[in-house]
């Protein structure tokens, strides 16, 4: 649902913006652009897994949960005029966030039926990078002579590298058996996925001569993918992208 909103209200954004625009556009005379930014991807993710597995006559139990922010990310793009004012390109962006994860659950005991330890242990400084190249069919709307806006839409094709917990091993500590211990075993999961983006760039050029003009913008973007990744006994679904908005320079020809 979350989902089905941030899209229809991007849309919405962008088609209101564009109506508004309409009444000036002109033509747009640029061959080509190049874009340059460093902005943000904003976006939270959650894996949950769980697995059981028998030790010592009895069941264990344990849970597995990590939590992913959003990240700063680069993003480069670049694009050609090929029918008045619309154009195709295509852009590229990375980023990557680290989080803790945490181990939970309950152990039986070697010698005692029915008496399980608890199980809590953090594990830290799991990895999640992403990445993806953006093709855009925009439709450039010049507002004057030094300002335009670009809406764009298209297909996204993301990439993931997500370190998660696959499995868990277990150790007992002390004398007797006063203390287990779950070592967790991380894996890099890498996965390609093809998702969806749409949005908009803003340009501001106050420079040019006679073969190129130069200045700066900003953008927005939604850009969504799907992956799915083992968490010990269990796949997971997360999600790739969100909303991305940054600043940077703007180059046209």
């Amino acid at each position: 649902m979350y989902r089905i909103v941030t899209t229809i209200v991007v849309c919405g954004l962008l088609l209101t913006a564009a109506r508004s625009a309409s009444a000036q556009t002109q033509a747009w005379e640029d061959r080509a652009f190049i874009n340059v930014n460093y902005g943000v991807q904003s976006s939270t993710s959650e894996l949950v897994g769980t697995s059981t597995f028998p030790i010592y006559g009895e069941t264990a139990a344990v849970a597995s949960t990590s939590s992913f922010s959003g990240s700063g990310i680069f993003d480069i793009g670049a694009g050609v005029r090929v029918w008045r004012n619309f154009s195709i390109g295509v852009s590229y962006h990375q980023g990557s966030s680290t989080g803790d994860g945490t181990l939970k659950g309950a152990v039986p005991h070697p010698i005692f039926f029915n008496q399980p330890r608890t199980v809590n242990t953090t594990v830290p400084g799991l990895e999640r990078k992403e990445s993806a190249e953006h093709l855009q069919f925009g439709w450039m709307i010049p507002l004057g002579e030094k300002m335009d806006v670009q809406m764009f839409a298209g297909p996204s094709f993301f990439r993931l590298q997500q370190d998660t917990v696959t499995s868990v091993k277990v150790t007992e500590s002390g004398s007797p058996f006063t203390t287990v211990v779950v070592t967790p075993t991380v894996v890099s999961q890498k996965r390609s996925v093809v998702g969806y983006n749409v949005g908009a760039d803003f340009s501001y050029l106050f420079w040019q001569n006679d073969s190129m003009r130069l200045g700066g913008g900003a953008f927005v973007r939604y850009a969504l993918g799907t992956a799915t990744v083992p968490v010990l006994a269990t796949d997971q679904s997360t999600d790739v992208g969100g909303i991305q908005f940054g600043f940077g320079a703007r180059l046209r020809f």
